[in-house]
């Protein structure tokens, strides 16, 4: 056996590992749960598409051998399948000219792409709530918050409990998989530093400052806020919640507008520093950070201009 395959074999196996960590139910165990992604981001951007096929195969069924189908079943969704995702788009590529030149795949649309991906997960939920004979998602969301509000906080009053639950019964969907889109696109984007730094990367890296999105990201966006603003019941509950999951690649464009400011000043390292320290406190204290962010992404995708307008000329600067 070669040394990529028993990589690839090693890889698989320790996100399978830190996949289920939350088994130990410690807190602390969601770090681990987070990085899953990262093993096969790491094999797959390494070595290949071949490579994280291996590895995510490796992850499903160490995971179903130690938790069973269902585990098997998730760690496949949420770990194997976006991981195979990222590295099939990212390690697409087309000649430019006689030159030699090569032109990679954008790593916007690899972003747009993901988020589809997550909403697929999230309309799929819609149909398995009805598939199973509830009521609807909503009620289904309701039913699931107040038993963990049960569980997690015994000491909270019937009225307290119900007052949680109503309030985050509304966007809880959307942010469960606006949190898995984060933590993988951050998991793609670490990989790729890591094996950059190694000097091992099949593909060079993307400053976060140039990231372009597809202009169909904008026609989704506008249908799902449409369907959360006009239609009745439950349609109007997904439209809100896939408004929340296809803001995120809005969000993450906010950043690159933040990054191609940020090459204007001296110290932009430090800048970037106090940027995501002082964004963490708010997003602490308040979710419109994040909207902010993303509606900065929304006026650049929209003809805003904001790159050219501030950045500075100076392309030489680190990539960020």
């Amino acid at each position: 056996m070669s040394k990529d395959m028993l990589i690839a074999l090693g890889g698989g196996g320790l996100s399978a590992a830190a996949s289920m960590t939350f088994l130990m139910g410690s807190p602390a165990a969601l770090v681990f749960v987070y990085l899953a992604p990262l093993p096969l981001l790491l094999v797959g951007l390494g070595l290949g598409a071949k490579a994280v096929a291996v590895a995510g195969v490796t992850g499903f069924m160490v995971a179903g051998l130690t938790g069973g189908a269902t585990t098997a079943g998730l760690y496949g969704l949420l770990n194997a399948l976006p991981a195979a995702l990222v590295v099939r788009q990212a390690l697409m590529q087309r000649p430019t000219g006689p030159a030699g030149g090569v032109q990679w795949y954008p790593v916007g649309s690899i972003l747009g792409w993901l988020t589809v991906l997550g909403a697929g997960i999230f309309l799929t939920a819609v149909l398995a709530s009805h598939a199973v004979g509830e009521a609807g998602l909503e009620d289904s969301v309701s039913t699931y918050l107040d038993r963990a509000f049960t569980i997690m906080a015994p000491a909270l009053g019937e009225t307290e409990r119900a007052t949680a639950v109503a309030r985050f019964t509304p966007l809880f969907p959307g942010f469960v998989v606006t949190s898995w889109l984060v933590m993988t696109t951050v998991n793609g984007v670490l990989a790729q530093a890591l094996l950059a730094r190694m000097g091992r990367g099949l593909r060079p890296r993307t400053p976060l400052a140039d990231l372009k999105l597809p202009e169909w990201m904008s026609s989704l966006l506008v249908a799902s806020a449409a369907v959360a603003l006009l239609a009745p019941g439950e349609l109007e509950y997904i439209g809100r919640n896939l408004v929340i999951i296809l803001a995120v690649p809005f969000f993450f464009l906010g950043l690159a507008v933040i990054h191609a400011l940020a090459r204007r000043a001296v110290p932009l390292t430090m800048l970037l520093a106090v940027f995501y320290f002082v964004f963490y406190v708010l997003l602490l204290i308040t979710g419109w950070a994040a909207m902010m962010v993303a509606g900065i992404g929304l006026i650049e995708q929209w003809g805003g201009g904001l790159r050219r307008r501030f950045a500075g000329p100076d392309k030489n600067r680190e990539n960020v």
